[in-house]
């Protein structure tokens, strides 16, 4: 063995001893203070809680949520995606008496659908539908549905919750795993069955389309533009979102602050925008000024997101589990929702 091989070998050795004798030192003085307060260390604790968490979850939602009427986490979520659909006027604030309510038809185009949750609500909507189900909030018949995710996983179960495991064969209802936000790279089998669900035979005209994007536009790579001009010129659909936008007249210090959370966060600095510049780039892709709405709903998301994060890290705690990544998150809503700097809105841009 060489000089520089004994070399590393006694810094490596040199290494392990300290932190053994740290170790031992550390376990020693919890032993003293166990002795001196009279306890011992537990023979079980309270981490056999995760051989008790019934798998797979009854629900898998992740967004913002709405939190304006509830402090449950998948309710919160299930109220987002409702709030989007009522902005839009696709879904109505109180359940019909009778399905009177249903006029003609409507198309879904889903960018970024998770683990599937969204799109069970949709399919859920569109077997009650079919079934003449007379407690449907839908003002619309749904003619189709297209989801599109780029996360493999988020798509192999979905596939799994929704029964199309082995491959799409209703064709009123598919999913894909692909990048939703760069329509030139998807296949031609999605952009048939995206262009198909678009169509529409009604002889009366009354189709509309939709862009649904539930908390996932402001991740698209390069920007959001693309598939939104994409699916405005080429489909002709309508959009409906959640979305990001900034405060007008941030500071040097807050821009350098939310560049980085843009980074650390996979999210493209260019789709952090005012909400005026967000309705000027809408304008710019070919939708009428006037046909705009931009709501900003952020004191119902930061904040009460937030406090939830913080409840359910105490929670989590208390039988040995970790919230994880999720609390450098829930900090970041908080500072949100205390300083503006960040807004939520639900946006939709009429066709």
């Amino acid at each position: 063995m060489d000089w520089t091989n004994k070399y590393f070998l006694g810094l490596l050795t040199a290494g392990l001893m300290i932190l053994l004798t740290k170790q031992v030192a550390k376990t020693r003085l919890n032993g003293k203070a166990d002795r001196y307060r009279g306890t011992k260390r537990p023979l079980y604790r309270a981490d056999h809680s995760i051989l008790n968490i019934p798998l797979p979850p009854q629900s898998l939602w992740m967004n913002m949520g709405f939190w304006k009427d509830t402090e449950d986490f998948p309710t919160a979520c299930r109220a987002l995606l409702e709030e989007v659909l009522k902005s839009a006027q696709v879904l109505q604030d109180e359940v019909s008496d009778n399905n009177n309510n249903i006029i003609n038809t409507l198309s879904i185009i889903d960018l970024g659908f998770g683990c599937g949750d969204q799109c069970l609500y949709i399919k859920n909507a569109l077997n009650n539908q079919t079934q003449r189900n007379i407690n449907n909030p839908w003002r619309r018949q749904i003619k189709a549905y297209v989801g599109i995710t780029l996360e493999n996983p988020h798509f192999c179960i979905a596939q799994e919750r929704l029964g199309l495991k082995k491959s799409n064969t209703n064709a009123e209802f598919e999913i894909y795993c692909a990048d939703a936000a760069r329509p030139a790279s998807w296949t031609s089998e999605i952009r048939n069955a995206v262009s198909l669900a678009c169509q529409t035979n009604d002889e009366t005209g009354d189709h509309e389309n939709w862009l649904l994007g539930l908390d996932t536009l402001y991740h698209f790579q390069p920007s959001r533009w693309p598939v939104i001009e994409y699916a405005q010129r080429e489909l002709g659909t309508s959009l409906m979102a959640y979305d990001l936008c900034i405060a007008e007249n941030l500071s040097m210090w807050q821009r350098i602050i939310l560049r980085l959370m843009a980074f650390f966060g996979h999210s493209p600095f260019a789709n952090w925008v005012t909400i005026p510049e967000y309705r000027e780039q809408l304008v710019m892709a070919g939708y009428a000024r006037e046909r705009v709405e931009i709501r900003d709903i952020s004191e119902h998301v930061f904040g009460p997101l937030a406090g939830f994060m913080k409840k359910r890290e105490v929670e989590l705690d208390q039988y040995g589990l970790s919230i994880g990544r999720f609390r450098y998150a829930g900090k970041m809503f908080g500072w949100w929702g205390r300083t503006g700097i960040v807004r939520g809105c639900i946006i939709v841009a009429r066709k």
